[in-house]
């Protein structure tokens, strides 16, 4: 027989006895509880440095959007102010005005954009992330700023700063040069001992969320702030919000916050990614389907599925997400579910 012929004879018996290949998706179900308590003890930390005056007014000004969305999802708020300045001895993490705290019994709008605006006096170095967390521990917590904080209640921190958090628990020694924060970060109290702080608040069933307003990672053009990295990274650890300091305005961040300090969740990432065609998603016993307005939208690049409108679960729901994991998928770089 001609080789040549040989060879092609045997090839073609190869293609016929090779194994048709086939490729079985694996199908998944990731299950999560829309936050069933109401109670939410919202905690804002504004910096009080010289440069703050113009976020302070913006805060104040967009306040109003914020506090309606979280009244109309009927939560049950305590809404505390205190500042970045752990120097002044009015300060040091102790509410600001009065009363101390704001609930739905008391004409809060104004009352909270009046004690918002806390000046710009404030010492050179902001400390909002040790603030936070002597304001919600002893003695503050039971002595001075007492009915704030409510076992059970979500806990919801805000930090609003055009500056880096400079906690530092004399770690600088008394150094007050202008630059000692950011020439010395090695003498800074680690965010991960401050991340592990804020853990020790709450009961193991207690959320907290920690969001951010302050100077974005990447300082592009926004004159007079500094990258707020570690306020960042707080945000980060407790799967909050960030927005940037720099926004000439504050609306779309108010309205995201107040959703989300309101215990209602609209984002939930999954743990693949998802073959986005075969995802179901049933909220309790009811089918919600995909719609931008009033269902659901899913982000392949991060595995995140946002609902909206009327397709946000209620409180104390079970949502179930069904799809097929994509093959070959890698774990996203950013977030968790908000």
């Amino acid at each position: 027989m001609n080789p040549t012929l040989l060879s092609l004879t045997a090839l073609a018996l190869l293609g016929a006895c090779k194994p048709e290949q086939t490729f079985a998706r694996v199908e998944t179900t990731d299950t999560f509880v829309q936050e069933p308590t109401n109670e939410v003890d919202i905690l804002w930390v504004v910096d009080n440095s010289p440069s703050m005056e113009d976020e302070q007014a913006e805060v104040a000004r967009r306040f109003e959007q914020f506090i309606t969305n979280v009244a109309a999802s009927n939560a049950d708020f305590h809404l505390g102010v205190i500042t970045t300045d752990l120097e002044s001895s009015d300060h040091r993490g102790k509410l600001q005005g009065s009363p101390l705290y704001l609930t739905d019994q008391d004409d809060y709008i104004p009352l909270f954009q009046e004690r918002v605006q806390v000046g710009t006096d404030g010492a050179r170095f902001e400390e909002g992330i040790d603030a936070a967390f002597q304001a919600l521990s002893e003695p503050l917590v039971s002595g001075y700023n007492a009915g704030f904080r409510r076992p059970g209640a979500t806990l919801s921190i805000i930090y609003v700063s055009d500056e880096n958090d400079c906690s530092d628990r004399g770690g600088l020694g008394g150094n007050t040069s202008e630059s000692a924060c950011y020439d010395n970060p090695d003498k800074l109290v680690d965010v991960r001992e401050l991340i592990d702080d804020y853990k020790s608040l709450g009961n193991v069933n207690e959320r907290i969320v920690v969001s951010a307003i302050v100077g974005p990672s990447v300082d592009a053009g926004c004159n007079g702030s500094v990258p707020g990295l570690r306020y960042l990274a707080m945000s980060e650890a407790f799967g909050g919000l960030d927005s940037s300091i720099c926004a000439a305005d504050f609306s779309k961040i108010m309205q995201d916050l107040s959703l989300e300090v309101s215990g209602v969740r609209t984002a939930f990432q999954l743990t693949h990614e998802a073959v986005e065609e075969t995802i179901e998603i049933v909220v309790d016993d009811a089918i919600v389907d995909p719609d931008p307005s009033n269902g659901w939208t899913y982000d392949p690049v991060y595995w995140i599925v946002y609902f909206h409108g009327e397709g946000i679960p209620a409180r104390g729901s079970t949502i179930n997400i069904t799809y097929e994991i994509a093959s070959g998928a890698s774990a996203p770089t950013e977030g968790e579910s908000q």
